[in-house]
């Protein structure tokens, strides 16, 4: 019982941490464009 309850946390963490890893990637690719946008004025 306790195994299949470790499993289930253990595949939550990494989805979890996908998840923070693909909105981090977003937010420095969106820094990256806003900032293209005001050097370009």
């Amino acid at each position: 019982m306790m195994y299949g309850y470790g499993e289930m946390m253990g595949s939550a963490g990494t989805l979890g941490l996908l998840t923070w890893l693909v909105i981090f990637i977003d937010l420095i690719l969106v820094g990256v464009w806003l900032w293209q946008q005001i050097a370009k004025k």
